[in-house]
């Protein structure tokens, strides 16, 4: 079976870990073939570190070139991601989830071009339930998110509000309002607020943001209310080592989405 191109889009800590997964435990099927990053050293970095040996190439020339592409870099990146490969009508990985609070057309246009858009679970979990409480009737949904000061360390938000984290000795509210806003305002910390917007198809979603000096992990609760089940759920993620804005879990969730790509035995949705 010949094997599947994938680009990689963002080279940076979640795209340098799905770039070396895919290496390493699904050669047998697929091959990084290509990689884009506005910093070109860190994309020659990655390249030297994989066995595919991948081209460096422009965003264009990665999507027309891949079967499947992989955006790890930004909310921009992905708007990108998502225009060319509409026109070259490619398959896609969007990482940078906060890409379609309110860009809704983006699906209808994927689904009328024949092309599949993989949104990763993210550093949530219970994706799969949200999904199946849609379904049915859903009465209220709410993330409050909790975060170590150096997780939302230079968010605009925190300039314009002029909040300072630096110093902080106590738990403190710095945003509540709805998931447009939240990723508006803090689009490296609360993809998971995008994630649960699309998965429960909720549109009131109350958002709750944190900054704890007391804590050392990345902590979400997450709570469903609908008519044919409750959901309360809490996750505790160690920040990335590399970049303590993102969950390590985040990274392992988009390698176990391709994992199930490839595989002939899927569990859950």
């Amino acid at each position: 079976m010949k094997k599947k191109n994938i680009g990689i889009v963002g080279c940076g800590a979640i795209g340098r870990g799905v770039a070396l997964f895919i290496d390493k435990k699904l050669s047998a099927k697929a091959r990084v073939s290509a990689l884009t990053d506005t910093n070109n050293r860190a994309a020659l970095n990655l390249k030297h570190k994989l066995s595919s040996r991948p081209e460096i190439m422009t965003l264009k020339e990665n999507i027309s070139k891949s079967d499947l592409v992989v955006e790890a870099a930004s909310i921009g990146a992905a708007k990108n991601v998502l225009g060319q490969a509409l026109l070259c009508k490619k398959d896609v990985v969007i990482v940078s989830v906060g890409v379609f609070v309110g860009n809704a057309s983006i699906v209808s246009q994927a689904e009328k071009k024949g092309i599949t858009v993989y949104v990763p679970s993210g550093a949530i979990c219970g994706v799969d339930g949200f999904g199946a409480l849609r379904m049915g009737k859903v009465k209220k949904v709410s993330l409050v998110t909790s975060k170590p000061p150096s997780g939302l360390l230079g968010a605009d938000y925190l300039k314009r509000k002029k909040i300072k984290l630096t110093s902080l000795k106590k738990e403190k509210i710095i945003f509540k309002g709805g998931v447009k806003d939240a990723v508006r305002y803090f689009p490296k910390n609360i993809n998971i607020a995008a994630t649960l917007s699309l998965a429960s198809e909720f549109k009131d979603i109350e958002i709750c943001i944190k900054a704890d000096p007391n804590i050392k992990r990345n902590i979400h609760r997450i709570f469903i209310d609908s008519e044919q089940a409750r959901l309360n759920i809490s996750i505790e993620n160690i920040p990335s080592k590399s970049n303590p804005k993102t969950s390590a879990l985040a990274a392992l969730s988009i390698q176990f989405l391709l994992k199930k790509i490839f595989s002939n035995f899927k569990v859950g949705s």
